[in-house]
């Protein structure tokens, strides 16, 4: 309970073993197309293909942003001369500024995607973590470029691990084929939660400073460049792209546009669109500042039980997905597994919020069905097969949904950040910032849900059995 275990192995033994334990789990399995033609079998093929490079981009990218997640608050602290609530309010600004820029990035980059493909977008994240990693390495000193780089790092990742992947994953996949490559790649991100905390640490254990876990970023940036090149299949066909001549120049840039997901988008649609956007505000990404800061200041733990909760967490993150993830997913219908996964994270959120070690560590086991998006994905296969059905381009698609749950991931940090620094400054009991991202998050969405969802929206209708004349 108090985290002081050791570990035997190294963390690149560990990273390893972690690796091999995806690929061997995550592998997917080939089933054989009805009527076996040979079109149907290389489908099959690219499907399997696009699954396996995006297990693998997940793990690098999501490796990528836990390398920092111990040394990015450390150095932005040392920038506020060891502040904490200056620091809460720096991060909770770069992140709130993160989400605005994302509206642009997004709209822009999901609109030429639809042009040029996916693979040349999928680059742009760790392209920019090796020019950001390498700057701040050499000015860690410089607030304004340490946060820029931040910004610029957080934009461009979020970019292409998200509306790009979910893009490829669109154009090849529908329906229970989605659900099982998400849940593969929500695997994917809890065994990097597992290994890289021992990396990140190990590098601050043997260096004089935290700048040079950013050197480690670009270094790891450049291995997902090369893989990412090698591996990743192209999934939009030429003869499906959209053409230049087509592009609209201001709505290509438009950070409203995803409001056409209300206007030329069904109901049905718009709806859980709306509802997994809430349902997004508890991703790990949102919440990482604010669990750094509450495990260092609050529970007082020292680097190396932050760096051993993390492990854990990433474990227990990769077993519940591998293990319950897919079985939950086909077991439930769409509403009963958003339902199910809800109600988990708001008694998870409200037991967080406490200053006893024990209690925040047992609250990780009610987080796990619905852990880091893990919530949306009824609803998310849900909406890809609407997509299709609506006749919108996967990219474009991806930008709006991806925008519109930036302007909820730009109001959450914000909003927590101040609320927290309010708390601290004031003299409260700042335990309730967890209790408000439980409501966010998981209670009012679920209200969302009830109150303006039909069944008949959400539920995917059934596929007509295929009978041979």
């Amino acid at each position: 309970l108090h985290l002081n275990y050791s570990i035997h192995l190294s963390p690149f033994d560990l990273s390893i073993r972690f690796l091999v334990g995806i690929l061997t789990v995550m592998a997917p399995s080939v089933s054989k197309p009805q009527g076996e033609t040979a079109v149907g079998v290389v489908e099959q093929g690219r499907k399997n293909a696009l699954t396996q490079a995006s297990v693998i981009h997940a793990f690098q990218s999501v490796m990528q942003h836990v390398l920092l997640i111990q040394s990015e608050p450390m150095l932005i602290k040392e920038l506020c001369n060891g502040d904490t609530a200056e620091s809460a309010k720096l991060l909770a600004n770069s992140a709130g500024l993160v989400g605005i820029l994302g509206l642009f990035a997004n709209q822009a980059g999901g609109k030429l995607s639809d042009i040029y493909g996916r693979k040349p977008f999928l680059l742009m994240g760790p392209i920019m973590n090796i020019i950001s990693g390498l700057i701040v390495y050499s000015n860690h000193k410089n607030r304004f470029l340490v946060l820029a780089c931040r910004v610029a790092r957080m934009v461009m990742t979020t970019f292409s691990n998200t509306v790009i992947v979910g893009s490829a994953l669109g154009d090849l996949l529908v329906g229970d084929e989605h659900k099982a490559a998400s849940v593969k790649i929500s695997a994917a991100i809890g065994a990097a939660v597992v290994c890289t905390p021992f990396i990140e640490a190990e590098v601050l254990k043997r260096t004089s400073h935290c700048r040079y876990t950013y050197l480690a970023l670009a270094v790891v940036s450049s291995l997902q460049v090369l893989t990412t090149s090698i591996n990743f299949p192209e999934t939009l066909d030429y003869a499906k792209r959209a053409t230049l001549a087509n592009l609209n120049l201001l709505s290509a840039v438009n950070p409203l546009a995803f409001l056409n997901i209300y206007r030329k988008g069904s109901r049905a649609l718009s709806g859980m669109v709306t509802v997994t956007s809430f349902q997004l505000m508890l991703d790990g990404r949102n919440l990482s500042d604010i669990t750094e800061i509450w495990k260092r200041d609050h529970l007082k733990w020292t680097m190396e039980q932050s760096r051993n909760f993390i492990g854990f967490y990433g474990i227990a993150v990769f077993a519940s997905s591998a293990l319950f993830g897919e079985r939950l997913l086909k077991s439930m219908t769409n509403r009963g597994f958003t339902t199910f996964t809800n109600t988990t994270s708001a008694l998870a959120f409200l037991m967080r919020g406490t200053t006893k070690s024990w209690l925040f560590l047992l609250a990780t086991i009610p987080l796990l069905p619905g852990v880091n998006g893990a919530s949306t994905k009824a609803l998310v296969s849900r909406c890809t097969e609407l997509v299709r059905e609506e006749g919108f381009g996967q990219g474009e698609f991806q930008a709006w949904s991806n925008n519109l749950r930036a302007v909820a991931s730009t109001i959450q940090p914000i909003l927590v950040g101040y609320y927290y620094a309010w708390c601290m400054k004031k003299g409260k009991n700042p335990r309730s910032v967890f209790w408000l991202l439980g409501f966010m998050g998981a209670v009012l969405p679920e209200i969302l849900m009830r109150v303006f969802m039909k069944d008949s929206e959400i539920e995917s209708a059934p596929k007509p059995s295929l009978t041979r004349a």
